[in-house]
């Protein structure tokens, strides 16, 4: 096959929504909550299930994409207000986020008062309060706390207050040397880290090393997309898909699976261009997907609430291990749904437009980004 023949120039841009990528932030969520559920079976956690939490990676990538095709027009053409990007990043992450910091807060203050434990030995008020102004992942502390999945949310921050600075870096150097150095970056890190006992890819506290040469990718797989198209995009999304399914149980090493990933954001985001509709395009996949901040930063709650304090009672030997643990698992993985849903609906939309209306000046660009 002539690799020049699967690209061309691209004859029209990206739609505003991309609904597949929508879709794919389901899946990568999913994956993350998958992954804390099992976590602490050892027999689960060395099949392809334990490789789950690199779903944060995708997010990472999938990030830097997004904000790239929302703002960088407005960038290159001097129209960029830094003051409503920060109110719409805000009023985007933080209501859900200040909400289930103050659940989780509660929550581990009852698990202390009912079962004398405390779950996570980093949860002090000094992590509350980092985690109150989303510093938890700026190296701070020692340990992830409360609602640990917010440390995402902190790098994530992190990512959004240097968006301008990167997105003019990724414009001035080109698609493809922001990919490779990117990537390289990746890469030396990788090795680094691994070399002090510290995975990268497990980088939480530290979670802005992370997310910056992820989030970067992401700017630079768009501008690349920008200009060219696929010319076998289905088969190559398939082709994709079963790589990728590959990777997990081969066990090949991360950093080939994030490289993976932005080849999956750019291809599935130029389906949506070519207008070739798939399983992504479902209604059902799309709103999950909007809703997939609210599952990721919920479940973890639901986690401590049903599935944690029957673990600790079974491992004592107070309780049956195997099936007690596994139906409340079940319960508490089906009543995340619900939660998750509910607090999208009637708490994330509503406070994301409020905010949005009260304090975004006008503009061209959708409060929903």
């Amino acid at each position: 096959m002539n690799l020049l023949k699967l690209f061309e120039p691209a004859q029209k841009p990206y739609p505003k929504d991309i609904r597949g990528l929508t879709s794919l932030r389901f899946f990568a969520a999913l994956a993350v909550v998958i992954f804390h559920y099992i976590m602490e079976s050892k027999t689960i956690m060395i099949t392809f299930l334990g490789r789950f939490y690199l779903g944060v990676d995708f997010f990472f990538i999938l990030s830097g994409f997004i904000l790239a095709h929302s703002y960088i027009s407005s960038l290159e053409e001097e129209r960029f207000s830094f003051r409503n990007f920060c109110i719409k990043r805000f009023a985007r992450i933080y209501p859900t986020h200040l909400l289930t910091l103050i659940l989780s807060a509660s929550t581990t203050a009852t698990t202390i008062l009912l079962f004398r434990v405390g779950f996570d030995h980093g949860d002090s008020f000094s992590c509350f309060i980092l985690s109150l102004l989303m510093m938890n992942a700026w190296g701070l502390n020692k340990y992830t706390c409360f609602n640990n999945p917010s440390w995402s949310i902190s790098a994530e921050w992190i990512a959004y207050m240097l968006f301008p600075l990167l997105a003019g870096w990724v414009v001035k150097r080109g698609p493809l040397i922001t990919i490779t150095l990117s990537y390289v970056t990746i890469i030396t890190l990788s090795i680094f880290f691994e070399s002090i006992n510290k995975p990268f890819f497990e980088l939480t506290t530290h979670g802005f090393i992370r997310i910056l040469p992820e989030f970067t990718m992401g700017i630079g797989f768009y501008l690349l997309g920008r200009k060219y198209s696929f010319t076998c995009a289905r088969q190559l999304f398939h082709l994709l898909l079963w790589a990728l399914a590959i990777a997990f149980v081969m066990n090949v090493p991360n950093v080939v699976i994030v490289l993976m990933y932005g080849l999956l954001i750019l291809i599935v985001a130029d389906l949506s261009r070519q207008n070739k509709k798939g399983a992504l395009e479902k209604k059902i996949l799309v709103f999950w997907g909007e809703a997939s901040y609210s599952l990721y930063m919920v479940h973890f709650i639901l986690i401590d609430i049903l599935f944690i304090p029957v673990m600790m009672r079974a491992m004592d030997g107070s309780k049956v291990f195997d099936t007690t643990l596994y139906i409340t698992g079940t319960i508490s993985f089906i009543l995340t749904f619900f939660a998750s849903y509910y607090i999208y609906v009637y708490f994330e939309k509503p406070w994301r437009s409020w905010i949005c209306k009260k304090f975004v000046k006008e503009t061209s660009q959708r409060i929903n980004q």
